[in-house]
């Protein structure tokens, strides 16, 4: 091999880290998996976090569940929604 100098980091050294990055990104994907995304669907929004979500202000968050558009969700006192109810929503399919 011929002796190559990028920016002060020799070959072997580049190599390495190239290595390191590769598996590291390898052990994220891994992690993600079909399970994960599974999980983020299921993820719960607050009543602001899911107007921010869909870009709409709270009141129009309130009357679409007003309107059985879209269903706010109760835990105990606090109202909430499932990410994968606004993800339905957005792609217009309503109970």
């Amino acid at each position: 091999m011929s002796n190559y100098q990028l920016i002060g980091i020799d070959l072997d050294s580049l190599v390495s880290i190239i290595r390191q990055v590769v598996a590291k990104e390898l052990q994220l994907i891994k992690f993600k998996g079909p399970n994960n995304q599974e999980a983020q669907l299921n993820v719960v929004l607050s009543r602001q976090e899911a107007a921010d979500f869909l870009g709409i202000s709270t009141t129009t968050l309130w009357k679409l569940d007003k309107s059985g558009e879209l269903p706010a969700r109760r835990i105990k006192t606090k109202v909430v929604y499932y990410k994968n109810d606004l993800l339905n929503y957005l792609n217009g399919e309503t109970r």
